[in-house]
């Protein structure tokens, strides 16, 4: 007669493993589920609510918490990359009304144009040519940047080099799209500057509008100075608006000068 083993001799480690398993099967479904949920859904920086024929991302926001926007315009397969900047000093921000107008023409062709309307929302806000951490943007970029003034001073460089969140937006979208052309919009002179690059497009853009073409003095850490030397066969340059409120019908005649370069 077999003998019947005892309870207490069973191994019960196999069921006592049980309840872990499931766990284990639990939270890797829910990790998988939450890796879906991410694959699918929209980017965060995208955001759905730009008009029909625009895409509106989001850059990251500025020191006082500002959102920092670039709107993308016209033929997304297009290798003519254009970046256009309404306001980079808070105090010349008539460029802003250029990339309005921009927005109201129809998609072009053969050219995709990415626009930023405020680059330094906090100054353009304040009214004031610094960020909000007393900084002039344009002495912030690091080609050629030597420290100079002091807080709240016209042409204060900051700390260091691109030091400013504002600057360090800008700097990371350019190295993300690569323009070919890039327009800085500041004010008042009534030019365009001969910043670097390819002479015929500045050219064409003054003739356009009906601004002389001048050289300035090269200044330390601007923007188009920065860009002319880290990009190749790039063409960054100002464009010097007069003072004031810019008229619709200038706008739009900015606007149409933008297109037709962005094509060169």
């Amino acid at each position: 007669m077999r003998r019947a083993f005892p309870l207490g001799s069973l191994d019960c480690r196999p069921m006592r493993r049980l309840p872990l398993l499931l766990v284990a099967a639990l939270v890797w479904g829910l990790v998988l589920a939450l890796i879906a949920l991410v694959l699918v859904a929209p980017l965060p920086s995208v955001d759905d609510s730009a008009p029909a024929g625009l895409r509106r991302v989001l850059l990251g926001e500025s020191h006082e918490g500002r959102p920092i926007k670039a709107y993308r315009l016209g033929d997304p397969a297009s290798e003519n990359v254009v970046l256009v900047v309404g306001c980079i000093h808070g105090n010349e921000c008539a460029g802003k009304a250029v990339i309005t107008a921009l927005k109201k023409r129809p998609a072009p062709k053969g050219v995709k144009i990415w626009m930023i309307e405020a680059l330094n929302p906090d100054g353009a806000a304040a009214g004031t040519r610094q960020n909000a951490r007393g900084v002039d943007l344009n002495r912030n970029f690091p080609r050629k940047w030597r420290r100079q003034g002091q807080r709240w001073s016209t042409y204060y460089s900051g700390p260091r080099r691109a030091s400013e969140k504002e600057t360090r937006h800008a700097m990371r979208f350019a190295e993300e799209i690569r323009p070919d052309v890039t327009i800085w919009y500041h004010q008042p002179l009534a030019l365009v500057d001969r910043s670097g690059g390819r002479r015929a497009v500045q050219r064409r853009y003054a003739d356009l509008v009906g601004l002389p073409l001048k050289r300035l003095d090269p200044l330390p850490g601007t923007a188009t100075r920065w860009q002319n030397h880290r990009f190749d066969n790039s063409t960054s340059f100002v464009v010097e608006l007069p003072g004031g409120a810019m008229s619709a019908r200038s706008a739009r005649v900015h606007a149409r000068a933008v297109v037709t370069v962005g094509k060169m």
